[in-house]
């Protein structure tokens, strides 16, 4: 299926998964790829829309590595100390307990994002 210009589950065997806001974090929607239970918690995947000027706010994750690679769009990444930006092809990894905080600048933003083990 193809929505908003990317390529989601659901094609043939019935709708997508939903968006579902991430709280705490206007302008965030995420929709589920792979969900932890399915995987035996070995892993968990879900695409993020970040929409233009919003952000995934500064936090961190107690026990999981976090890989994103960005389908979409242009941002800021604060990465601990670090701030650098980002554009579609780049691939970032946070580790656990690492604070983070994701910006999408001038459009949306779409990021692939993993978590080993996975987020419940």
């Amino acid at each position: 299926m193809i929505d908003e210009g990317l390529i989601l589950p659901g094609s043939g065997s019935g709708p997508a998964p939903a968006w579902n806001p991430l709280p705490g974090c206007d302008g965030v929607l995420l929709r589920d790829l792979a969900a932890s239970a399915a995987t035996g918690g070995r892993f968990s995947s879900l695409i993020a829309r970040i929409a233009q000027g919003s952000e995934v706010s500064d936090h961190l994750h107690e026990d999981q590595w976090e890989w994103n690679m960005v389908l979409a769009g242009h941002g800021t990444l604060i990465l601990g100390d670090e701030t650098s930006t980002f554009r579609p092809g780049d691939t970032f990894t946070t580790p656990p307990q690492t604070r983070h905080t994701v910006i999408a600048d001038s459009e949306d933003v779409f990021l692939l994002a993993v978590f080993v083990p996975g987020m419940e």
